[in-house]
């Protein structure tokens, strides 16, 4: 029997045949402009503006969000991110020569959809998220269907990270920070454990000589932990290529959290107890002690990403990609 033929360009002959499969698909959701690319740009960018003004309610209640609750201060850098991550390709999308009205007329009429659900529910944060999760929905179908699919593919990443504009819905938020302030304080335990300080834990309270300490939802570091996931997102994608690496540093993330929010509540805790109360009760390292111990967690967390862009240029790393 003869053997199949098998050469160095097989693999890219098998990849061509693949492709060949794909981009026609992707090519008849797009369909030549039929204007100049000014006239189209120029429409976009007030049909945006129309967007803005329709859901301007919205978002400014999102605004009103963010100054009161500090564990969505984040959002407000998510649209100035988005925008400057389409800036750096904006040569790509203006010389556009691709629109796709079908596809981004469903998908606009798919974020109506949600808007529909919204109509008629008191104005809370789980409303807000729907109505925002809405809006982000609009802007893709608009992208959709002015610029086409293959632009919005090269542009997936920065429209996928408007997705962090939607506040989190109450129940998956409580979800969140009851995990983080478990984790917390298990992290807490173990670090009183390593130091040898004679403390009785109680759930989330923990007794020591002189002074008694309560991880309460606010001290579970929700805000820091998210945020950290927003940058090991933009820290992967800027610096990282492979599937994999990028996972992995975003899952670092999570232990990185939790190690860095109890290290702050055990300091806190030490200084309370053995120095002054007053530390824990009312003091500037309290309010803002968090924030040198989160700018050391982006020096670790960059560390891990120069570990990881390195491996990646390993050979056999390359062959597992």
């Amino acid at each position: 029997m003869k053997e199949p033929h098998s050469d160095k360009n097989g693999l890219s002959l098998g990849h061509q045949a693949a492709s060949s499969v794909v981009l026609p698909d992707l090519e008849l959701l797009s369909h030549p402009l039929p204007w100049r690319q000014g006239q189209r740009n120029a429409l976009a960018l007030l049909a945006f503006a129309g967007l803005c003004a329709w859901f301007w309610a919205p978002l400014v209640k999102l605004f009103t969000l963010t100054l009161e609750n500090t564990h969505f201060d984040y959002v407000l850098l998510i649209p100035a991110l988005t925008c400057y991550l389409l800036f750096m390709n904006r040569t790509t999308i203006l010389t556009s020569h691709a629109w796709s009205p079908t596809v981004g007329l469903l998908v606009m009429a798919g974020g109506s959809v949600c808007y529909w659900f919204a109509i008629g529910q008191d104005w809370t944060q789980d409303r807000l998220a729907v109505e925002i999760l809405t809006f982000v929905v609009m802007c893709w179908g608009l992208f959709l269907f002015g610029f086409g699919v293959g632009c919005f593919r090269k542009d997936l990443f920065a429209l996928v990270m408007l997705l962090f504009m939607v506040p989190l819905p109450t129940v998956f938020l409580d979800a969140i920070t009851n995990f983080l302030q478990r984790s917390s304080a298990d992290a807490v335990d173990v670090l009183f454990l390593i130091l040898d300080i004679p403390v009785v834990r109680e759930r989330f309270i923990f007794t020591l000589s002189n002074f008694s300490i309560f991880i309460s939802e606010e001290c579970s570091g929700v805000r820091s932990f998210l945020a950290l996931i927003i940058t090991s997102l933009v820290a992967g994608h800027w610096f990282l290529t492979s599937g994999w690496s990028k996972t992995a540093l975003v899952v670092v993330v999570v232990p990185l959290a939790i190690i860095k929010n109890a290290f702050r509540i055990v300091g806190l805790a030490l200084l309370a107890n053995y120095v002054d109360p007053i530390f824990i009760t009312d003091s500037a390292l309290h309010r803002s002690g968090g924030i040198p111990l989160f700018l050391f967690s982006l020096v670790v967390l960059f560390s891990i990403v120069l570990i990881l862009r390195r491996y990646e240029r390993r050979p056999d790393s390359m062959m597992i990609q």
